[in-house]
């Protein structure tokens, strides 16, 4: 009788005098899986089973070779009888092999995974399949044949490795299915002519055999499908570009760029003389840490003995040549994405007309709807565009609805880009920018329809959509784009004819940076484009909103630079309201240097040119500036009256911000005057108007002015409290003024009440900052930090 696994298994077993529970325990295993295994259920035991029973059985060197050998050949029954002569023996073949001059780096994650999915057998009636999909040059191939080298102790019959060529000349299931059937063992002169009949010879011959097959750069589904074999003891491993989303995988597996460590070592280990060592990481990021770009810098540093790593990296860091030193061969990585691009015209050409179009933009990433006036299409037919150039690795998408270009696709899609007609790069741009621009200008409108800037003749009409429907619901759209406004801002620059456009962008993003955006990134937006072909209204604009900045930044030397030059550019102009707001600007930049004295005549010059004109803005604006003024120059109760005033004017416009605001000057007022009680409802209630406005700066001034009311209350809990959330915000928007004068008040609370040396922190912090910015407020931070000090040294 024929030796089974099962019956070695029992006896060797027995012979040891345990039972099958005695044994799983030994074995690390469930009792049920040694009654499967003894009873023949389960014939073919994974190898890790194997080795288990081995460590729990305490096999001799023969009886080890046993067990390896009946469940190697148990695992291929017997076939049904063929004719006589039909069935030529099989050859097991090894053919997923890596040679050894390539190089496999990292991955460990993915093939851990990749050989346990191929090598479990539970009790199956199909085959174990397994997708990795990714994009061109990633490294597919070497992972899937690193896996198949690993699994292949589980697969005795072979494994079969074909490339399908789908993004080229791909092979046909005719073609494919003689060369598996030629490589088992069947001669070439028997192996039908016929599809169908090549087809079905196949998954006879592969029938109860384990053998893994590897499908190498699939081109769709319908390429792999009539290729899998009906065994159950086979596995299937297909990789592709597309995702395959249909085939009845386990897992399909995306593999992305190495990372950086990995993109290094790999460099280092094909470049083996250290050459590249130091270099590596900056050579690995400008290759988009894609492994064929890699093996192709790392072979040409080989054969270019003579040249350093720094001109290596000059290269690659010319992108529009970039993909000139990584050509390789017919295996580079152009020719990839070039091959990627060739099936996608075949199957959808609007994609593959998208695709160029999109590299135009130098956007960091693009949604449906940004994307939708670069192409000239609806939303709708963007998004089904771009997922299908994602579904063939052309683009990224690692955040639902949002979608970005690997660098070298980016560069490739550039190429592309260039050899469109100039007519159709200007009007793609010319849509892109018009769209950027409508929404920037919205959050304009919305909150201040009558405000100066909109007197800018440019604006494009409103986005329509939810998005754009209220003023926060824009400021939140640009929370999310805002590195994209800065990329378009950088493309399109100064010297062109975009010019007063672009111009009138930066113009336009003044809303959302006061309420919300780091300043610092708004600075060099404006000083790109303020030397541009642009009208001397627009020009003087730029230069007030620079100074604003520079104020907020505590740059005020500059500021005042800056507000002079707004000041002579609204006088060219003709724009009286723009000199209006240069000077009342330039008071506020005044108080701030704590030059009240200075700074009156400017806001009372402002007041009468806005009472002239009937700009009730422009009241509103000064009335709250004069108010400031008169709190600095000891005089509350007049500076409450300018706060009501700017309050009614505010009211007319149905501006909330700045209802809120002169509240909030109003209250202060009474704090200045000895009655901070009366202040405090009133403050309350701006802070939540200015959190359901979504305007963080304006909240944590908000914060501050409650924290010094309640320190004057002599309520340092809820003092403490407010200013914490103040200093939180003006941190979370990078703002080191706001940041400073939260410490500031901070330490002060802190001394009073003698918790010395959590003051200390925020005294220094403070100090540091006034002694550059604001020399009255370095002595107030100087003379609180040594009463710190002195008393944490008691």
């Amino acid at each position: 009788m024929e030796q089974s696994f099962a019956a070695t298994l029992r006896a060797a077993r027995v012979a040891r005098g345990l039972t099958q529970e005695g044994l799983a325990e030994r074995a690390g295993l469930s009792a049920q899986a040694i009654g499967l295994l003894e009873r023949g259920v389960r014939r073919f035991p994974q190898l890790t089973t194997l080795d288990k029973l081995d460590r729990a059985l305490g096999l001799s060197h023969s009886e080890r070779r046993l067990f390896r050998r009946l469940a190697a050949r148990g695992a291929v029954s017997a076939p049904a009888t063929p004719a006589a002569g039909s069935d030529p023996s099989w050859i097991v073949a090894r053919q997923a092999q890596r040679a050894a001059h390539q190089r496999f780096v990292g991955r460990r994650r993915e093939l851990d995974l990749l050989v346990e999915l191929l090598t479990t057998s539970p009790d199956r009636i199909a085959p174990n399949i397994v997708t990795i999909r990714g994009m061109a040059g990633v490294g597919k191939t070497a992972l899937a044949t690193e896996a198949a080298q690993a699994s292949a102790d589980h697969f005795p019959d072979g494994t079969l490795f074909v490339n399908l060529r789908g993004f080229g000349q791909p092979m046909s299931q005719l073609q494919t299915a003689g060369q598996l059937l030629r490589a088992t063992g069947v001669p070439p002169e028997v192996v039908p002519g016929d599809r169908a009949e090549a087809v079905a010879a196949l998954r006879s011959r592969l029938m109860n055999r384990r053998v893994l097959l590897v499908l190498d750069n699939a081109r769709d589904v319908q390429q792999v499908t009539d290729l899998i074999p009906a065994s159950a003891g086979a596995a299937v491993l297909i990789t592709s570009r597309d995702t395959l989303a249909t085939m009845p995988a386990a897992v399909h597996l995306q593999v992305d760029p190495l990372a950086a460590s990995e993109s290094a070592a790999l460099l280092t280990s094909i470049a083996a003389d250290g050459r590249l060592t130091e270099a590596a990481d900056r050579i690995a990021e400008l290759c988009g840490h894609l492994p064929l770009a890699l093996s192709i810098v790392a072979a040409w540093s080989l054969t270019h003995p003579a040249a350093a790593p720094a001109e290596l990296v000059d290269r690659l860091a010319d992108q529009s040549h970039r993909l000139d030193l990584l050509h390789g061969d017919d295996r580079g990585v152009r020719a990839g994405f070039s091959s990627s691009v060739e099936q996608l015209r075949r199957i959808d050409p609007p994609a593959a007309e998208a695709l160029p179009i999109l590299g135009l933009s130098d956007a960091q990433d693009f949604t449906a709807r940004t994307a939708a006036p670069l192409l000239a299409a609806t939303p709708v037919e963007t998004n089904r565009i771009l997922e299908r150039l994602t579904d063939l690795h052309l683009v990224e998408s690692w955040t639902p609805g949002r979608y970005q270009f690997h660098d070298l696709v980016r560069a490739y899609a550039r190429e592309l880009a260039a050899r469109l007609p100039p007519a159709t790069q200007e009007a793609s741009l010319d849509r892109l920018l018009t769209f950027y621009l409508s929404v920037a200008w919205r959050a304009v409108v919305l909150n201040g329809p009558t405000a100066l800037r909109t007197a800018w003749p440019h604006q494009p009409p409103p986005p329509s959509g939810a998005d754009f429907a209220t003023h926060d619901a824009v400021l939140s759209w640009i929370d999310r784009e805002l590195p994209n406004y800065i990329a378009l801002i950088e493309q399109f620059g100064a010297g062109g004819e975009r010019d007063e456009r672009v111009a009138g962008l930066v113009i336009g993003l003044y809303e959302y940076f006061v309420k919300r955006g780091n300043l610092v990134d708004w600075l060099p937006s404006i000083d790109r484009v303020v030397t541009g072909d642009i009208t001397e209204w627009t020009r003087a604009q730029l230069h007030a909103d620079a100074a604003i900045a520079l104020a907020e930044l505590a740059r005020y030397d500059e500021s005042a630079d800056r507000f002079r030059l707004a000041q002579r550019g609204f006088e060219a102009a003709g724009s009286l309201r723009g000199m209006s707001l240069a000077a009342n600007n330039s008071a506020r930049l005044l108080i701030r240097m704590h030059r009240h004295r200075d700074a009156l005549p400017l806001v009372e010059s402002a007041l009468a040119v806005n009472r002239e004109l009937g700009d009730i803005r422009g009241l509103a604006a000064a009335y709250g500036t004069r108010c400031e003024v008169l709190l600095e120059l000891g005089d509350p109760v007049a500076a409450e009256a300018d706060a009501r005033a700017a309050l009614q004017q505010w009211e007319v416009l149905g501006d909330a911000d700045g209802v809120a605001n002169a509240r909030i000057e109003a209250a202060w007022a009474r704090v200045k005057s000895g009655h901070p009680e009366l202040a405090v409802d009133d403050l309350r209630l701006s802070l939540l108007e200015l959190e359901g406005l979504g305007h963080s700066k304006g909240v944590s001034d908000a914060h501050w002015v409650l924290a010094l009311t309640f320190k004057e209350l002599r309520d340092h809990d809820r003092a403490i409290q407010h200013v914490e959330s103040a200093l939180e915000i003006a941190k979370a928007v990078g703002d080191e003024r706001r940041e400073a004068q939260s410490r500031l008040t901070l330490g002060e609370v802190l001394t009073e009440i003698r918790e010395y040396d959590d003051a200390l922190a925020n005294l220094r912090f403070a100090l540091d900052f006034y002694r550059g910015h604001h020399p009255g407020h370095a002595e107030q931070a100087r003379r609180l930090l040594e009463t710190a000090e002195a008393g944490s040294r008691v």
